[in-house]
């Protein structure tokens, strides 16, 4: 293959030596590669000037060989002499390296002595020796020992004597009346009531929040408290999968936190109170959002949803949307808002609700997020099932204006109302209305008829219409009569027709009668009897 021509046609790089320490790496290059640069370039040259070459002149062909001719001899001159010059490169390298190494241990020099004068100009000018202690000398060679050694030294490197277990018993006595006697003379919250002194501790307990455990390093009032111990009672058992809510490492900074502000704090106690109360009700509100979202995630879709979570402070959670957007009485919607108090942050969690319920029943959904398992699912159910009563209290007060002397009942989780139709009425066939737990909507059906006409009728009645409830009810009380006559008849030489098996004409007095009637045909009679059947108010 024939040789590349060179890029740029400039000057070759002059060859240094290699093993120079001052002269710079980059300068450097192998002779080989120059003998191949130099190659390259002749080659290039020669091509070009014999392109060009035919297109000129006889004079100018002449003075364009003899240019390039003289330049390629100039060129390979120097190449020779270069490589006649490198047989003696390595005592240039060697006399280099020497004049290197000259230099070098001559600026040591330089630098050390002016090192020395500065240190006399400077440091030695200040500069005492101490004096000889001659006494401890003395007593040394003559005794063989040192009497008068610094008790520190004696402190630092031997180790006190442990104090007997009746002083260790003592010191933890005292230490309780101590501490015994700082909270009756000091305020204490209510909320840290409950309490323990033992073994010169004193441990704080606040139900399903926290338990801290403090000290004193003396008995002067102004010593300040030493916390111990912090153990949180915050829990998620039903999605924390048992394990601690609080990291080792956020324990460890909360101490750290606590104890720089009770440090110089006038009540030290309602300091440690406050931080580790805001704290757990946060963690609180986190655990029910949590919860909640994964309710969503997992189960009740779009049922309920988080209006607003506030950390720290508020959650917000609506349900029965369904309801609320068919109900034009629910502008606000059904909510329940958990949120700390705004005038008090000492109080426990408050439970809001939208709309507002009872006192009892308010008190007794605080108690899922004041137990041991805090809940939100057990706040919905119990929630969802208040409502549901209300609902079904509403419906009942409806049912009693034209369904009088009849026994209701409310009962069952999810609460349930049955109504009887007849009187009498067999349980199966009562109407049982409850509350779908997820929607709000009312639901109804009679257990003994399942596929009755009528139900879907009375069920949109319930949620949208109650003024067709009456005619409804009336409407299921024939259809019901009819099936008992049905049933009768089965054990009878007898059975029901829906129609007569007649043509007549449209005015004709039979066609003219009510829908509440039944036609019975008799196997041993040929004519055909018609029962017509009369419903009597209430």
């Amino acid at each position: 293959m024939a040789p590349q021509p060179l890029e740029q046609g400039g000057a070759v790089t002059s060859f240094i030596p290699t093993g120079q320490e001052m002269v710079q790496r980059q300068n450097l290059i192998p002779l080989n590669r120059l003998i191949d640069f130099i190659i390259q370039r002749t080659y290039h040259e020669l091509t070009v000037l014999a392109e060009l070459l035919p297109r000129k002149t006889d004079m100018d062909r002449k003075i364009e060989i003899y240019n390039f001719s003289a330049s390629t001899r100039q060129l390979f001159i120097r190449l020779l002499a270069l490589v006649k010059w490198a047989n003696s490169a390595s005592k240039v390298d060697k006399s280099s390296k020497i004049m290197g190494f000259l230099d070098k241990q001559s600026m040591l020099f330089i630098d050390t002595a002016d090192m020395l004068s500065r240190v006399a100009r400077e440091t030695l000018v200040h500069a005492r020796l101490p004096n000889f202690h001659i006494p401890a000398a003395v007593e040394i060679l003559t005794t063989g020992s040192y009497s008068r050694l610094p008790s520190v030294i004696r402190e630092r490197i031997v180790p006190p004597d442990p104090i007997t277990p009746a002083e260790k018993r003592q010191t933890l006595q005292r230490l309780n009346q101590v501490i015994q006697h700082r909270l009756v003379t000091g305020n204490l919250l209510p909320q840290l009531r409950k309490f323990r002194i033992e073994n010169g501790r004193v441990t704080f307990k606040v139900d399903h929040e926290f338990e801290v455990s403090l000290t004193v390093m003396g008995d002067a009032p102004t010593v300040p408290w030493r916390l111990l111990d912090i153990d949180f009672l915050v829990e998620d058992k039903e999605t924390g999968d048992g394990k601690a809510l609080v990291h080792p490492l956020q324990v460890n900074y909360i101490h750290q936190l606590i104890q720089g502000r009770i440090v110089d704090c006038t009540d030290a106690l309602a300091e440690v109170y406050t931080c580790l109360h805001y704290f757990c009700q946060s963690l609180q509100l986190e655990v029910l959002y949590t919860q909640t979202l994964r309710l969503i995630r997992d189960r009740l879709d779009d049922h309920i949803h988080v209006d607003e979570y506030i950390v720290g402070s508020k959650l917000t959670v609506s349900y029965w949307r369904e309801l609320t957007n068919k109900d034009p009485k629910s502008e606000l919607g059904y909510r329940l808002t958990i949120q700390t108090d705004p005038n008090d942050a000492a109080k426990q969690l408050a439970i809001l609700h939208v709309p507002s319920i009872g006192n009892k029943e308010a008190d007794i959904a605080d108690r899922a997020v004041r137990s041991d398992l805090l809940s939100m699912e057990r706040l919905l159910v119990h929630t969802v099932y208040v409502r549901s009563l209300a609902r079904l209290s509403d419906v009942k007060a409806e049912l009693q204006l034209f369904l009088k002397d009849v026994d209701y009942h409310i009962q069952g989780t999810p609460a349930m109302l049955t109504v009887p139709v007849l009187n009498p009425c067999l349980r199966a066939e009562h109407i049982y209305i409850t509350v779908d737990t997820h929607t709000g909507m009312l639901r109804c059906h009679v257990p003994k008829h399942l596929d009755c006409p009528i139900m879907p009728e009375m069920q949109h009645a319930l949620n949208n219409d109650w003024s067709k409830l009456q005619h409804l009810i009336s409407e299921l009380r024939y259809w019901i009569t009819q099936r008992r006559c049905e049933k009768t008849l089965q054990h009878l030489p007898a059975t029901t027709q829906d129609r007569l098996p007649l043509v007549l004409p449209p005015n004709h007095p039979i066609m003219r009668m009510g829908p509440h009637k039944v036609y019975i045909q008799l196997y041993r009679h040929a004519n055909v009897i018609l029962v017509s059947i009369k419903l009597l108010d209430g």
